[in-house]
């Protein structure tokens, strides 16, 4: 049997397009009208529902009048995923309020148990509970819990605890007042899980990160962070997002340093850096930036500043601790400088791309930490690059295309000035045997400078020439039917290209090459060929719908030098024409297996003379687990040989390590080791790491509870 109740919502919470309001549902396996008032029993199976909500007991009395509800045995009130549940208790399906003794509400967003001894219902998302203990562990006796002589809660919002009492199993560790935790979905503002950790150069270190939500679109992470034989260092990173593309982040740190200069007699101290340091404040400030504004004018930003060399080396961030600072490169696809780096980078890129031509304005500075006496670094300024693309002349079948640039380069030290280069292009498709494009094409180079005075040299010098290319390339493909796994088809495509280039430069000697890497290129004369080869996949899902991705791709490259072929040489001297041949493979067959190689041979010398190596590789396993693995190997002979890995595995029982190593195989030296063990249980977690970078040792343990992690925790009041 069903009833259906005349019970309505209130005005604001309408439900159907017709702005009726919505009923509460009432289904039991029996319901018994007692006398002639709006009273019914419902027995068995009793379920009272309406949208999200739900209420279910083994035995209900209601009146329909009052909208008053008396339930026993097995009560559960469920709202939008969060769960109240007792034996006996009373609510008012009107107000939604209610009273229980003895119940346990759970917050499905944080994944927390609160439990108490009374818990009343204030209102459709409030709560008030006495003699409560809270836990985001399941089970009756969970790992962690917090006790509290009472405790208010807000759904989508936040909850407070009074008296305070947080437990390791039934053994009490600390006290507290007040406590603030979080209570909904959304990012939530409070304190993160602290670190703590002790370097042999720097000892005991100990943070505690604060979360704000500012709102939607920003929030600051507030890292105080105490390092015993340094003081206290403040950080801030602040987040902002306006569109889809329009976001940025920015992060500072600040240190007043008990150490006040640099010991330049200490060995420990130059194994950092070679370079004095007299600065008692110490600072390093860096962010990236995407803005888009009118028109389609979008800024890109880069800054980078730090106080002194060595403040990188000595407070380097754990490389596998709990990474919740944004990772700059991952974020924006634009990594900062290395720490190892001599300059620090900061820029500002204005760019406005049409559908023809694109137009970029841009500055840049180069910060020397290391402060030299003269500083000769080159400071691109100012620039202005505008690029025609290749755009068909009228309606000939010729296409021009035009590269240009303007900048303006400031020294501390040596020359400054002004620099113009111009690269207009003609290039001319054909296609004379079917299947074959023939494209020949001319290029005019003009570089002109303009050179403040300096060491009595100013003025103007111009350098030109022109650079004439052949192009012949065809593309053939064929389509393979494979029926593997979601794979229905393959597509190879093949594209070999052959091209001649002439760039005849005149006599320079007088001319001074100048700051930019395209004033010092010199004469060429040669034939390169090129083979590609590329493997395109096509993917259907359980419903047929197709998706395509690229498993394979092979680059080869030959290069042969004319003039080198026929140069008259010494007796006993060979020619030496040929270029290294350099080729490159990507795997991407499947979404977790991405390898990358590229190599150099010499023909000449019969070695390798550059190569490079990059595997990252994903293993699932059972539940939602992951096990990564990912190395580099970089090669060039007589100059370097890097070999690095990270590598994350998990074990049985919740444990995991993981390992990370960077090593020059040359001088067979560690530049860094971090290694570490992690625990995760249903609830809680801990990390113990150790990392030997060349400047330091250092171990740290860093907490995590489930409930309280990035996006907010609890907060801790005194009295």
């Amino acid at each position: 049997m069903t009833l259906m109740s005349i019970v309505r919502l209130p005005a604001e919470a309408r439900s159907n397009p017709e702005g009726e309001l919505a009923p509460w549902h009432i289904t039991a396996d029996r319901i018994i009208r007692l006398g002639e008032e709006d009273l019914y029993l419902a027995v068995g199976k009793v379920v009272i529902s309406r949208g999200d909500q739900s209420f279910r007991a083994d035995r209900v009395t209601y009146d329909r009048r009052s909208g008053l509800v008396e339930a026993e045995g097995n009560v559960k009130m469920s709202t939008a995923g969060d769960i109240l549940r007792c034996e006996k208790g009373s609510f008012n399906l009107k107000d939604e309020t209610g009273h229980i003794l003895e119940g346990t509400l759970f917050l499905v967003s944080n994944h927390y148990y609160i439990q108490g001894k009374e818990i009343r219902k204030t209102g459709p998302a409030t709560y008030i509970i006495k003699g409560c203990r809270i836990t985001s562990c399941d089970g009756e006796s969970p790992d962690w819990s917090i006790t509290g002589s009472k405790v208010e809660v807000t759904i989508e919002g936040y909850g407070t605890v009074k008296h305070a009492a947080f437990f390791v199993r039934h053994i009490p560790l600390l006290y507290f007042p007040y406590i603030l935790f979080p209570a909904k979905k959304k990012r939530q503002t409070g304190f993160l899980p602290p670190s703590i950790g002790y370097s042999e150069r720097n000892g005991l270190g100990f943070g505690l990160p604060f979360f704000w939500a500012i709102s939607d679109q920003t929030d600051t992470t507030f890292y105080e962070r105490y390092i015993s034989e340094r003081g206290l260092m403040h950080g801030l990173e602040f987040r902002y997002i306006t569109g889809a593309d329009s976001k940025g982040a920015f992060l500072y740190d600040i240190l007043s340093d008990k150490i006040e200069e640099k010991d330049m007699y200490n060995e420990d101290d130059l194994k950092i850096s070679p370079y004095p340091r007299e600065n008692e404040t110490r600072y390093w400030f860096r962010g990236r930036a995407d803005q888009g504004f009118p028109f389609e004018i979008v800024a890109r930003l880069d800054a980078d500043r730090v106080s002194d060399y060595d403040y990188l080396r000595e407070f380097k961030e754990p490389s596998l601790g709990p990474q919740y600072r944004v990772r700059l490169d991952e974020e924006f696809g634009r990594p900062l400088e290395e720490i190892h780096s001599p300059t620090r980078r900061s820029a500002l890129r204005i760019s406005r791309d049409f559908q023809d031509y694109s137009l970029q304005a841009l500055s840049s500075y180069y910060q020397r930490p290391e402060r030299p006496e003269e500083d000769t670094t080159g400071q691109p300024l100012a620039g202005l690059d505008f690029t025609v693309l290749p755009k068909r002349i009228v309606n000939l079948p010729v296409f021009f295309s035009l590269d240009s640039d303007y900048g303006y380069i400031y020294r501390d030290t040596g020359q400054k000035g002004h620099r113009l280069g111009l690269s207009p292009s003609i290039s001319y498709p054909l296609w004379p045997i079917p299947y074959v494009e023939l494209e020949p094409s001319i290029k005019y180079l003009v570089t002109y400078q303009w050179l403040e005075e300096f060491e009595g040299h100013k003025g103007k010098q111009t350098k030109d020439t022109y650079e004439l290319g052949l192009r012949v390339s065809t593309i053939l493909e064929r389509i393979f039917d494979i029926r593997k796994g979601n794979i229905t088809s393959i597509k190879h495509k093949f594209q070999p290209a052959a091209s001649y280039t002439l760039r005849p430069y005149q006599d320079e000697e007088d001319y001074d090459p100048w700051f930019e890497p395209v004033d010092t290129l010199g004469r060429l004369n040669s034939i390169s060929l090129s083979l590609e080869n590329y493997l395109d996949a096509r993917r259907e899902d359980e419903r047929g719908r197709p998706t395509y991705s690229q498993s394979a791709s092979l680059i080869l490259t030959q290069g042969y030098d004319l003039d080198e072929a026929t140069e008259e040489k010494a007796p006993g001297e060979e020619r030496e024409p040929f270029g290294p041949l350099s080729g490159s493979l990507v795997l991407t067959p499947y979404p977790d297996l991405d390898l990358r190689a590229t190599a150099e041979w010499d023909h000449y010398q019969e070695h390798v003379s550059f190569g490079s190596v990059g595997l990252d590789l994903a293993a699932k396993r059972s539940g939602n687990r992951r096990d990564t693995y990912a190395i580099d190997y970089v090669y060039e002979r007589h100059a370097t040989r890097n070999l690095n890995y990270e590598l994350n595995i998990n074990l049985l029982g919740g444990f995991s390590v993981g390992a990370l190593g960077k090593r020059d195989l040359i001088l067979e030296y560690d530049i860094e080791n971090s290694y570490w063990i992690d625990y995760q249980s249903q609830c809680w977690g801990v990390r113990l790491l150790y990392e030997d970078p060349e400047e330091d040792k250092r171990i740290m343990v860093f907490f995590r509870l489930l409930g309280i992690g990035q996006a907010g925790g609890f907060r801790v009041y005194g009295e």
